[in-house]
């Protein structure tokens, strides 16, 4: 299935705007792709896509036209000088991250392109991969009649050259390692230092509402309705304070609190809990 690229972020990816002429109604440049496949990787899902030759290069409406009749050049400038792949990390539906293949135009090596949304951010990773064309690229010209490309032992024969072919399944494992070390083990980190700061806070610290609840009159407190006795509205409040930390599951925030407070949460306490987890102060 063809689709353009949601390119809220194409422009992060590719220096030199100006290369591409075609935008579609949100400014975005128009550069169509296919999905090869989506798999599961440790917690999260890594969408893989291709941006074809065909549609692309010989399409008025593709921000990478170059001819309606391409000639044999123009097939090799377009299949080595544009990025050929991008993947999209996922979590529950949530874009984590996405990273871009490029390839180096001075030499038969890439680099990623990686933007992490959520933190503004973007940088690049070198490849540790060689090759002159990626293997999609190479498979999509040997389809083309008039190329009369082939590919034999990882090499393609075309236009009376033989290129080294990088092979899909490296590039992939490859993504799997960069999306390792920067999505899921930072995530760790994170959540690491979260939960250590909610222990460290949570008794006698900012987390630690006890004080704040007993300035209020009387044994109850009223709040949305339900009437609370001191220390279950302590646990809302709690409750909201460390899901605005970070803590995005009610089940962990249950577990820390009992871990903090060695011993397990009653009914009341529990529902307590809950109501401040789904609360916006």
């Amino acid at each position: 299935m063809k689709r353009p690229l949601l390119i809220l972020i194409f422009s992060i990816f590719l220096t030199g705007s100006n290369l591409y002429a075609q935008l579609d109604k949100n400014g975005n440049p128009i550069f169509n792709s296919e999905k090869i496949e989506n798999f599961s990787f440790e917690n999260v899902e890594i969408i893989s896509n291709y941006y074809t030759i065909k549609d692309n290069i010989d399409n008025k409406q593709s921000s990478v036209f170059i001819s309606e009749n391409p000639t044999l050049d123009n097939y090799w400038n377009f299949s080595c000088n544009l990025p050929s792949y991008y993947f999209m990390v996922v979590d529950k539906g949530n874009v984590k991250g996405m990273l871009m293949l490029i390839p180096k135009k001075e030499d038969d090596s890439f680099f990623y392109n990686v933007v992490i949304p959520n933190k503004n951010e973007s940088f690049q990773i070198p490849s540790k991969l060689k090759g002159r064309i990626t293997e999609n690229r190479a498979k999509e010209l040997a389809d083309f009649n008039k190329t009369k490309a082939i590919i034999n032992n990882g090499i393609l024969k075309f236009n009376n050259k033989d290129f080294q072919v990088l092979k899909y399944n490296d590039v992939i494992e490859e993504v799997k390692n960069i999306v390792k070390e920067k999505f899921i083990d930072n995530q760790d980190d994170e959540n690491s230092s979260i939960e250590n700061y909610i222990k460290s806070e949570s008794k006698g610290g900012k987390l630690d509402f006890k004080n704040t609840v007993e300035k209020y009159e009387g044994a109850f407190i009223n709040f949305d309705g339900i009437m609370y006795n001191k220390k279950d509205f302590a646990i809302l409040m709690w409750g909201a304070a460390v899901k605005k930390t970070g803590i995005t599951e009610l089940n962990k925030a249950q577990l820390l609190w009992q871990e903090i407070n060695e011993r397990s949460l009653t009914e009341p306490e529990l529902k307590a809990l809950r109501i401040g987890f789904e609360t916006k102060f």
